[in-house]
């Protein structure tokens, strides 16, 4: 979940506006209810675009020069 579907969960659930419900939020924070991941296969498909990208760029260069 990101931060605004889980803001929005507080917010259903508890009835609340938009500014107690990010209150809330940093409160969980602060007291490690809820932790913060990266999402691995997000940034692992970054790098292999990434890669490919340069592998690319370094191809055309070598078939330039």
């Amino acid at each position: 979940m990101n931060k605004q579907e889980i803001k929005e969960k507080i917010k259903r659930q508890l009835e609340c506006d938009d500014d107690t419900a990010e209150r809330i939020f940093h409160r969980a924070l602060e007291d490690k209810m809820i932790t913060v991941r990266l999402n691995w296969n997000f940034v692992i498909g970054l790098v292999i675009y990434s890669m490919v990208i340069v592998t690319a760029i370094w191809a055309i260069w070598r078939h330039i020069g």
